[in-house]
């Protein structure tokens, strides 16, 4: 007997040390809880930074903007999550075990049902808004830029929301610059550079996936969101064939609301844990696939690549006395993060050990809907060329590159650090 108790101490304290091994990092749980939708990541909608800008270096002047753009808000893919939480929801309606809370959810799930209406990754109005409003900020801030009859070279994605955001960008511009000229296209073979999100290199899941075990080794309450939804939890819980499942679909609900303005219910009634460990798991795993990992060699970059080459040949057509006064991409999340990394933009281009991800890098602030890096050209009468780095309109250093002043980066500096990657 004696030895039983022994055994089963033994067990408890293991139980409590698996228990233990999971801690959230403080800054990260602050920020999820001052605006819970940022558990979605990559779905949280456009925020830009601050807009203050470093006055440049004295006689420089900026003459032109190179910049790319993932497209605005859009819907996710597929309806399973929908009519997975609405037969759940509907069937414990017409049992009169729905709470007000249920009732909640079950509503935001039809609004988000009838946004998708069978059109995966559709663009948002929300979307739109995004880069309306990005492009007339583009304008007052820079307004040297776009002076006289500016000609302005914009690409997209062949992919519908791109194009649709290309198109709430151009038209704001031409809203505050009405004699502007466009060069405006699209199609496959620009997919090359502006679309390439490379190859998955094994030892990027080979990283992810020893954490994504790690962050559910303690398992976290999957009844809780019986207590919310439902007046008879027992009951409820023979309707559905999976917590897990049923709190993963409420999860990817809730979190692309937030892309079509429609009303958070959601959110808040879900375990806070259950959110924490989804961010931090997809977070994680996007980095591994896609950012400046240490652990990873630059090779993973090569897709980048194109992208690089087609900013350097466009800037240096600019400087050399080209027509256009500035070229404007739209395309997507991934190319987007590569392009960072690759130039080595401080936050979405950090690089960094794998371990501490989940302390420096946040998905949600990194790889927001709607982000965009933007390359703010300055000429001085001598002929030099310098080159500002704003990401989420923000200004942002280069990684272990010297600026001439504040973020102010000698162009052929930052050319021949590009070239070094391919070495």
């Amino acid at each position: 007997m004696k030895r039983f108790f022994i055994i089963v101490l033994a067990l408890c304290a293991a139980a409590a040390a698996s228990a233990q091994t999971w801690k959230h990092v403080p800054e990260l749980e602050a920020a999820l809880r001052e605006d819970i939708a940022r558990a979605g990541n990559n779905n949280y909608t456009y925020h830009h930074g601050d807009l203050r800008d470093t006055p440049p270096p004295a006689g420089y002047k900026p003459f032109y903007i190179s910049h790319y753009a993932r497209h605005g808000s859009r819907h996710s893919w597929g309806d399973k999550y929908y009519v997975l939480i609405l037969d759940v929801l509907h069937k414990a309606d017409s049992l009169g075990i729905l709470s007000p809370g249920g009732r909640d959810a079950m509503q935001q799930t039809a609004e988000v049902l009838e946004a998708w209406n069978g059109m995966d990754g559709r663009l948002s109005q929300r979307g739109v808004r995004e880069h309306r409003d990005m492009g007339h900020r583009m304008v007052k801030r820079f307004p040297a830029v776009f002076k006289g009859t500016p000609c302005i070279r914009a690409i997209a994605s062949t992919v519908q929301r791109s194009i649709i955001s290309m198109n709430a960008f151009t038209n704001a511009v031409s809203a505050d610059r009405p004699r502007t000229q466009w060069y405006l296209d699209t199609g496959e073979r620009f997919m090359d550079y502006i679309s390439d999100t490379g190859h998955r290199l094994p030892i990027c899941k080979e990283l992810a996936k020893p954490l994504y075990e790690h962050l559910w080794d303690a398992p976290c309450d999957s009844t809780y969101i019986l207590r919310q939804f439902f007046t008879d939890p027992d009951a409820a819980r023979a309707l559905i064939p999976s917590l897990d499942v049923f709190n993963h679909a409420l999860y990817r609900t809730a979190t692309i609301s937030g892309c079509w303005d429609i009303e958070e219910r959601i959110l808040p009634q879900m375990q806070f844990e259950y959110l924490y460990r989804f961010c931090v798991a997809e977070g994680n795993d996007q980095f591994a696939r896609y950012g400046s990992c240490a652990e990873v060699g630059f090779e993973r970059f090569d897709s980048a690549h194109l992208l690089l080459d087609d900013i350097v040949a466009k800037a240096d057509e600019a400087i050399a006395g080209g027509e256009y006064r500035a070229d404007l991409r739209f395309g997507h999340d991934y190319p987007l993060l590569m392009l960072c990394a690759c130039l080595g933009v401080e936050g979405p281009g950090s690089r960094i050990p794998f371990d501490e991800v989940e302390t420096r890098w946040w998905c949600w602030r990194e790889l927001s809907m709607g982000s965009n890096l933007q390359m703010i050209f300055y000429r001085n009468r001598a002929g030099r060329v310098l080159v500002k780095f704003l990401y989420q309109e923000q200004e942002r250093a280069l990684r272990n590159l010297e600026s001439v002043s504040g973020p102010y980066y000698d162009w052929e500096t930052v050319k021949a650090n590009i070239q070094g990657y391919r070495r």
